[in-house]
């Protein structure tokens, strides 16, 4: 037992020692209870690559396109005789080129003025024609064009390079081709499908040689629905897109984007968190093809800190719209009812975007006030790539009080009926 006259103050008098000894427990006190409040917010919050779908529905928030973008740069397709652009089904933008597919199969070639360069390959049943046009894109300094079972390579001049039959002893007949993406050298992510049969591999890893394809890697399918077994859609077409050096490929009834890297592994790179939101087990069987109250990811643009999110909302869209096609194409009236949305892959939180104009989806443009922005297409140079027609611009241009000079000779030198204009707007 220690008594008083035995206790010493080292620090010198009681007074003083007393102090330090609080402002010690003080400061100990504090440390410990921001440890304890940084512990259980680790327990609480989604980890980073968890997109949090299910407790951002029912908030939604206008987003101004200047708290993501530096600059917009309009750029009016040049109008002739020889290139009358229907409704654009393709748009990509890479190496200062413009590359449009429109809804006849046309492909037309222009520089980052909007001046034509060159029509890329031709619609037909020739050896070195495409029936019609699945994709088109560009990769690196080469164009390419895929029907169903060809795919013709071209260089910025419109020669063609190579006519690779995408038909070989390693890819069943049954197998449909869905989508292709250049990974790396002479190899390419294929998305396949067969029909009347939910179980088969997600994607395939081939190379070429002599214009043919040589499988190499049948991935796996990753898509648990039970602990029995896997299920995959037999019938959509997976998203696809290049992210740095990797490919990312994502399916509606999935919840996982996966990315396959250098090593040509699959892995996890985001997950959907869509809870309640999410479809049931029942639907994807093709039980209930009539229930609506679902919500499914259907489009994703990626840049270095954000997805760009379009999410099929149905019964639960909160602003559907009638939707009409575009003049001189053969769509007919559906029902608008996605939602856009950015999630901050830093922070992990999603936001719900609210449309900033009645019927219109994207970002209020706060820069020019001009058009409502949302990317048809992100450039690997981070730029979102879309476009308007020229009447839709006019439309803006009138109701603005200040417009830009640019808008302005813009405005000054379209007409009516020219090709639409290409919109580039450089992320931050």
């Amino acid at each position: 037992m220690i008594c008083k006259e035995e206790l010493q103050y080292p620090m010198g008098n009681s007074n003083d020692y007393v102090k330090k000894v609080n402002l010690i427990a003080r400061n100990t006190w504090i440390l410990v209870s921001c440890l304890i409040i940084s512990c259980g917010n680790k327990k609480d919050a989604l980890p980073t690559n968890v997109i949090p779908l299910a407790s951002a529905v029912g908030k939604y928030n206008i987003l101004n396109l200047g708290d993501y973008v530096t600059a917009i740069k309009y750029i009016p397709l040049e109008t002739n005789d020889s290139v009358l652009i229907g409704e654009i089904r393709h748009i990509k933008y890479e190496n200062e080129k413009i590359l449009i597919g429109d809804h006849t199969g046309s492909c037309n070639l222009f520089d980052n003025n909007g001046k034509f360069i060159c029509k890329i390959g031709a619609r037909g049943q020739g050896p070195n024609e495409y029936l019609f046009l699945v994709q088109a894109f560009i990769h690196e300094n080469l164009i390419y064009l895929r029907d169903a079972v060809k795919m013709l390579i071209y260089d910025f001049s419109g020669s063609l390079i190579e006519n690779i039959n995408l038909r070989s002893n390693d890819i069943p007949p049954e197998y449909r081709i869905l989508k292709i993406l250049p990974f790396k050298n002479n190899m390419y992510i294929m998305d396949v499908a067969v029909m009347g049969n939910a179980y088969y591999p997600k994607a395939l890893l081939f190379e070429t040689y002599q214009s043919k394809i040589k499988k190499l890697i049948e991935y796996p399918n990753h898509i648990k629905l039970d602990k029995n077994r896997s299920f995959f859609s037999n019938h959509e077409a997976a998203i696809m897109y290049r992210f740095g050096n990797g490919i990312r490929t994502y399916k509606s009834i999935n919840d996982t984007i996966f990315t396959t890297i250098d090593n040509m592994e699959m892995k996890d790179a985001f997950i959907f968190d869509l809870g309640k939101y999410g479809p049931s087990l029942s639907y994807l069987e093709g039980k209930e093809r009539n229930n609506y109250n679902f919500i499914t990811p259907c489009n994703i643009f990626e840049s270095l800190n954000h997805l760009f999110i379009e999410f099929n909302f149905r019964n639960y869209a909160p602003e559907s719209f009638e939707k009409t096609p575009e003049i001189g194409s053969s769509g007919t009236i559906w029902i608008e009812d996605r939602i856009f949305s950015v999630f901050d892959k830093l922070s992990g939180k999603l936001t719900l975007m609210k449309q900033p104009i009645k019927e219109k989806l994207g970002f209020k443009n706060d820069i020019d006030n001009g058009p409502v922005i949302w990317p048809h297409y992100l450039s690997t140079n981070n730029e979102f790539v879309t476009y308007i027609s020229v009447e839709e611009f006019m439309d803006y241009y009138n109701k603005i009080e200040n417009p830009t000079p640019q808008m302005t000779e813009i405005a000054q030198s379209i007409l009516w009926g020219d090709n639409q204009i290409v919109i580039i707007a450089k992320l931050k």
